[in-house]
């Protein structure tokens, strides 16, 4: 019969305190598990909460822009109105909401290229060809504008476009947004970004505005560049009344302008808004329409810029 052997006390301690060790380091870190997870359920549901606040923010931010273009001269716009000043950084309720107001009809209306007969509008083409030359682009691209929005122009002009719009959309159909550019074969991404924020997607027939167009387009449409004016900060900006004021002004002195699709009063507009809360970033966009007569109203929305992503307004 085998001697039996005996545990000594000392090492029946020191299992034990190996297994009570193990035993607790499991239970911290089922603890350390339980509070990350918590945690990280708490910061989801205050990002989550953070989110809508922001969305329900950018959506009063949207109420004042629509506000502020309600109470405007309809019959004047321009850089002098109070919708076009920007509002930077303000603080409502633990956040910081931005506001800017663009004119849209400051840019050149693709859509006008196509007159609502159905035809090509010579005057038209002719200062976009003219904007295309002054940003040093190929100007060719108006005629496969032309042919995109209205495939049956293609064989008319004398060539054939290299894209297609769907099939849904009827010869004739108005761009709805200038991303749509990026489906010609001419339209790099560096054509895009030198050309997108001189050109706008509006009704057919909707004018330029004289008050809000950049020099750029000034001069696409026959200003002189030497007395073209200057944006400085410096001068408080002013709102010319009429076509006639302007065509007779310094801008374009000696130069025969038709005051076909000028304006010196706007329709569309675009606003940017950008709510800052916590780790939370909103950037929202919209273009409004504020009609002759009635209220101003929301027409598309967006969350991003047409100069970084393809689905923009």
């Amino acid at each position: 019969m085998k001697p039996q052997h005996t545990v000594h006390p000392k090492r029946q301690r020191g299992v034990a305190l190996i297994v009570a060790l193990l035993v607790l380091a499991i239970a911290t870190g089922l603890a350390a598990a339980m509070i990350t997870r918590n945690q990280n359920a708490f910061n989801a549901t205050a990002a989550f909460e953070n989110g809508a606040r922001a969305d329900e923010l950018a959506n009063s931010a949207f109420i004042l822009a629509e506000a502020l273009l309600n109470q405007d001269d309809r019959s004047i716009d321009g850089p002098a109105d109070a919708w076009a000043q920007p509002l930077a950084n303000i603080p409502i309720d633990g956040a910081t909401i931005s506001v800017r107001i663009t004119d849209l009809q400051g840019r050149f209306n693709l859509n006008n290229l196509i007159t609502v007969e159905g035809k090509v509008n010579v005057l038209a083409q002719e200062r976009f060809q003219n904007l295309l030359r002054l940003l040093n682009l190929s100007p060719d691209i108006s005629n496969e504008i032309i042919g995109f929005i209205d495939p049956s122009r293609s064989l008319d002009l004398g060539f054939s476009s290299s894209a297609a719009r769907s099939s849904q959309m009827p010869a004739g159909q108005s761009l709805f947004s200038v991303t749509e550019l990026r489906a010609l074969a001419g339209v790099t991404p560096a054509y895009y970004r030198t050309l997108a924020p001189f050109v706008t997607a509006l009704p057919v027939g909707t004018p330029i505005n004289l008050n809000s167009a950049s020099p750029t387009v000034l001069q696409a449409l026959g200003a002189n560049e030497a007395n073209v004016p200057s944006i400085d900060p410096k001068i408080p900006p002013k709102n010319i009344g009429s076509v006639a004021d302007f065509l007779a002004g310094p801008a374009f002195a000696g130069r025969v302008t038709q005051p076909d699709g000028l304006a010196v009063n706007s329709q569309f507009f675009l606003c940017e808004v950008t709510v800052l809360m916590d780790t939370v970033t909103r950037h929202r966009y919209a273009v409004i329409e504020r009609p002759s007569s009635g209220n101003a109203r929301l027409i598309a929305l967006s969350d991003h810029a047409c100069l970084t992503q393809s689905s923009c307004l």
